[in-house]
C-alpha cells in the first residue's frame, strides 16, 4: 500500500486519478475481506463509481472550503441527495481533495478530513452522521489501523481489529460495546483464536439483530486515510 499520495498542482489529472484510486482501492479491500462478516454487507446502490468520484473531486477544485455552500451545490445529484452516508463520505473526501490540491496543500488526513467536514456541515438538509463520521475515523479506528500497519499486520487484521474498536467505542448498542471491549481486551483478532472469536461475535449480532449500516462506509474511509500522511492537527 502507498502510504502517501503526492499532491501533483502541475498535474491536475493525475492527482485527481491517484486519489479515485485510493477510495476505489479502499472498498476493495473491503469486499475481499476474508471471513466475510455480515456487519460489511454492503447496502444496496451504495458503491461510488470511478466517473462520479471524478466529479466531486472536480467540483472540489473548482471551489474551496471557504465557498462550501457554492461548492456543494456542484456535487453530482447521487451524493448531494444521496440518503447513505457511504457515498456521501467518498464523494465530500474527494472534493476535499480536489480543494486542497488546488490550493496547492499537501493532502494529510487531518486536512481531508477538516474540509470534508465543512463540506459536509453545508450541505442542505445534510446527514449529520455523513460530517461526523470524519471525526470517529480520525479519532477511533485510523490511529489503530496505523499503529497496526507500522507493526506489518496484514491489511485484513488492521480491518478487522479497527472494526472492533469502532463496535467498542461507537455501536449504538450497549450489548455490541461490552463484547467488543471484552474481546479487545483479550487482544481482539491478534488474540488467541481472535478471528474465530469475531465471526463468533458477527453471528451472535446478526441473531440479535443488531446492525451498523454506517460501520462498513467509516472502514472505507479508514483505509482510504491510511493512505495519507497525518499532518498538521488543525487545517490552514
Amino acid at each position: 500500500m502507498n502510504e502517501a499520495i503526492a499532491c501533483c498542482p502541475e498535474n491536475r489529472t493525475s492527482t485527481r486519478e491517484a486519489v479515485v484510486d485510493a477510495m476505489l482501492a479502499s472498498g476493495d479491500e473491503l469486499a475481499q475481506l476474508q471471513p466475510a462478516l455480515n456487519l460489511l454487507s454492503p447496502p444496496l446502490n451504495a458503491t461510488p463509481g470511478e466517473a462520479l468520484l471524478a466529479s466531486c473531486y472536480e467540483a472540489g477544485a473548482d471551489h474551496n472550503a471557504d465557498e462550501a455552500t457554492r461548492a456543494v451545490i456542484a456535487l453530482p445529484a447521487a451524493v448531494l441527495r444521496s440518503a447513505t452516508p457511504s457515498l456521501q463520505r467518498s464523494g465530500l473526501l474527494c472534493m476535499a481533495a480536489g480543494a486542497l490540491s488546488a490550493r496547492q496543500l499537501p493532502l494529510t488526513h487531518n486536512r481531508l478530513c477538516d474540509v470534508a467536514g465543512q463540506f459536509a456541515r453545508a450541505i442542505p438538509e445534510g446527514d449529520e452522521e455523513a460530517g461526523s463520521g470524519f471525526y470517529t475515523v480520525r479519532s477511533v479506528s485510523l490511529p489503530v489501523y496505523r499503529r497496526l500497519r507500522r507493526d506489518n499486520h496484514s491489511h485484513s487484521v488492521c480491518l478487522q481489529q479497527a472494526l472492533l474498536h469502532l463496535l467498542a467505542w461507537k455501536s449504538e448498542s450497549p450489548w455490541a460495546r461490552q463484547q467488543a471491549q471484552r474481546l479487545l481486551w483479550q487482544g481482539g483478532v491478534l488474540g488467541e483464536k481472535g478471528e474465530f472469536a469475531l465471526l463468533t461475535l458477527d453471528d451472535e449480532l446478526r441473531e440479535r439483530q443488531i446492525v451498523w449500516p454506517g460501520l462498513r462506509s467509516l472502514l472505507a474511509v479508514t483505509g482510504f486515510l491510511v493512505r495519507f500522511p497525518a499532518g498538521p492537527v488543525f487545517s490552514d
